[in-house]
């Protein structure tokens, strides 16, 4: 019988390109060397790549019998999983980074769910230990190889982010955290924005199924060991997080931000302690630093809901619920109406959707940090009292209390039920009514939405928060509410009482820069109001 020289140089060449499915070729092509290597009864990974890499050299081979196992194991309707569903998350992730790192018991279908995440998307690289455990083409499972078989996984997602690769995939069990938070690092160090994958298949719990359906012949016993040690990965917080382009996009429109508000001379006068010593040059581009961020530096994201990895109260509840994991990477417009600078923090504020909204999670009410350190800043108050020096910022707790029972937000926009919003809202959905105010625009649920761009030194970012409620009040009680009409009639004289006080408020001031108009709220405390929204794309998903 002769030798199918084809065959055995194309398994040679599947050995030293490493990857998951079928090599990258065109439709027919692909399919005509599929069906052979079916006829031998093997099939090699693939490594979809446009770009040349250096992995180790290895072989994976799979039996028909084996194959067809693993297509048993189906992970459901790709419907469910946005990042193989959704045109705009699809088209965002092939000009982005991201890693799904996937989680799951043998059987449960999370390599078919690898290869199919694989298949739909050109720039990628699979890593899994299993890769590493054939010898002769025949899988070889040794316990004294496992560390190693897992130090060569590494070294591949390692190789392929240096190299650039869009999208990698690590295939692991990862029953445990601490198992893929080498990967984490990865991903902090390159701008990858992580997204777990879990498959959805009726049996993933399914001992009895899973040992039937797992393709190398991990017994049950083994497999309920595991599925006793698997735990819920609760991050450090959920958030929309921009990619590497869209983040240098908005710092750069924020440092000129605040190029041009350095022009207004009662910006400067107030800042102006805040120079670079000996120079007299306003620069607070170098003032605002990201040195306190917990994730690369030149990455920014809009919060969403901070879980602490677990030790905020009902954050693991969140982290389970359905909205939060069929939202898990897939892609949300974000619209940014202006900028916040304080002594402490500089920010962009986010107008969330109502869709966007059924995601959020943080206190709109917080109370503002005082005890955090800032150097003094001499500022007008807006009372028209004398100008203070004072290092901290004002707080108005019986305004804001007062405001929060009135339930005004629910009047300028009622969300109604989530059953309501799920049938109604779309992604792109906007509140009108919001946009009424021009200096109260995102006054209601999810106000404090925001992106921090930079803190002084020793502030840390969720200081930005804070300070985006407490300006959040006081533009109330300098903006016109009078078209907010109260359907609570116990709230009707409240509401009056409150118009009252807000008129002794004397106008802020406006100042005209070329984004947009500047405000100023006292003690430091400057908004600029665009007038045209930024918006960007970014990915729902945890920060690990």
């Amino acid at each position: 019988m002769g030798i199918d020289w084809v065959s055995l140089f194309f398994c040679y060449f599947s050995g030293i390109l490493l990857s998951r499915d079928f090599i990258v070729m065109p439709g027919r092509k692909k399919k005509a060397h599929e069906a052979r290597l079916r006829r031998k009864g093997f099939i090699p990974v693939r490594l979809k790549v446009k770009k040349k890499i250096a992995v180790p050299k290895a072989t994976r081979m799979a039996s028909i019998s084996q194959l067809e196992s693993l297509e048993e194991a189906q992970p459901g309707s790709l419907d469910e999983f946005p990042f193989l569903s959704d045109p705009k998350t699809m088209e965002y992730i092939e000009g982005s980074r991201t890693m799904f790192i996937m989680r799951g018991l043998p059987g449960s279908g999370k390599s078919s769910l690898a290869k199919q995440i694989a298949d739909a998307y050109g720039n990628t690289v699979v890593c899994s230990a299993d890769d590493f455990r054939y010898v002769d083409g025949v899988y070889v499972f040794d316990r004294n190889k496992l560390q190693e078989s897992h130090e060569k996984c590494r070294e591949l997602a390692r190789l392929s982010a240096d190299s650039s690769i869009n999208v990698l995939i690590v295939d692991n069990t990862n029953i445990r955290v601490w198992e893929f938070k080498y990967y984490l690092e990865i991903a902090r160090r390159k701008q990858y924005t992580v997204v777990l994958v879990e498959p959805r298949t009726p049996w993933k719990w399914d001992v009895h199924e899973l040992a039937k359906k797992n393709g190398h012949d991990v017994p049950g016993r083994k497999i309920r060991e595991m599925a006793g040690r698997f735990e819920i990965a609760v991050p450090l917080y959920f958030g929309w997080f921009l990619n590497g382009d869209d983040s240098a996009r908005v710092l750069t429109v924020g440092e000129q931000v605040l190029k041009q508000l350095s022009e207004v001379r009662e910006f400067a006068e107030e800042f102006k302690c805040y120079s670079e010593s000996g120079t007299g040059s306003l620069d607070l581009t170098k003032y605002f630093t990201r040195e306190a961020f917990t994730g690369n530096k030149n990455s920014i994201h809009c919060t969403a809901m901070f879980t602490k990895y677990g030790k905020v109260p009902g954050s693991e509840a969140y982290t389970t619920s359905e909205m939060v994991v069929n939202s898990c990477g897939q892609v949300f417009r974000i619209e940014i109406v202006g900028f916040l600078i304080t002594p402490r923090t500089f920010g962009a504020r986010v107008r969330l959707t109502a869709y966007q909204k059924k995601l959020w999670g943080q206190d709109d009410y917080e109370t503002v940090n005082h005890g955090t350190p800032v150097r003094g800043v001499r500022s007008r108050n807006i009372s028209g009292d004398s100008e203070s020096w004072d290092g901290g910022l004002p707080s108005s707790p019986s305004l804001s209390n007062r405001f929060a029972t009135l339930g005004i937000e629910e009047e300028i926009f009622d969300e109604g039920s989530a059953d309501n919003l799920a049938n109604t809202a779309t992604e792109h959905e906007s509140e009108d009514t919001e946009r009424d105010y021009k200096f109260c625009p995102t006054w209601g649920f999810g106000r404090r939405a925001h992106i921090t761009l930079g803190c002084a030194a020793g502030i840390p970012p969720v200081q930005t928060g804070l300070d985006l409620i407490e300006v959040i009040s006081t533009e109330a009680m300098t903006s016109d509410l009078s078209g907010v009409e109260s359907t609570h009639e116990s709230a009707a004289s409240d509401l009056e009482s409150v118009t009252s006080e807000l008129s002794l408020i004397s106008d802020p001031g406006s100042f005209s820069i070329k984004k947009g108009e500047a405000r100023c709220y006292g003690d430091g405390r400057w908004v600029v109001y665009l007038d045209k929204s930024i918006h960007v794309d970014a990915m729902f998903s945890g920060f690990y």
